[in-house]
């Protein structure tokens, strides 16, 4: 792992830097959901209240959940884009080999290699930005949030 970050260029490190805006930015989405939801709780306990102001408030957590979401996909993108120019290095390293260095590697190793290990190695940059920034983003995040509420 310390190998491809010691191989990171200006692209990747933007690519990194976009990712975990994208994390931070769907953190502060799901955070500003359950606002909406207590604005919902009020306006329909409320006597006298309209319609029309229940269904703004519930339209605009539909909207904080699809911001989620096509932040969580965009995110998904760069992660598989990171891959595939992963992918791509390690078959012209392998195209660049010489025919005895080849012959030490079996097909099945080759195709294994080129695609489970790089899955792999995807999948642990996906969820590992993900645990390591959305968790403990979150939780900061949210036990701020509850601080700022007064306490009735």
């Amino acid at each position: 792992m310390f190998k491809l970050i010691k191989n990171f260029k200006k692209k990747d490190w933007l690519l990194i830097i976009v990712s975990i805006a994208l994390i931070v930015m769907q953190v502060w989405l799901e955070l500003k959901m359950p606002d909406y939801m207590s604005k919902v709780t009020v306006l329909v306990q409320t006597e006298g209240s309209k319609m029309s102001e229940i269904l703004k408030n519930g339209g605009f957590m539909l909207l904080c959940a699809f911001g989620s979401l096509v932040g969580a996909v965009i995110f998904g993108l760069l992660a598989s884009g990171f891959s595939r120019n992963l992918r791509s290095k390690l078959f012209r390293k392998v195209e660049d080999m010489s025919m005895s260095e080849i012959k030490e590697f079996s097909p099945n190793s080759l195709i294994t290699r080129t695609t489970n290990d790089i899955t792999q190695v995807e999948m642990f940059i996906g969820f590992g930005l993900q645990l390591l920034i959305k968790a403990p983003v979150t939780a900061v995040w949210a036990i701020t949030k509850i601080l700022n509420k007064s306490w009735e």
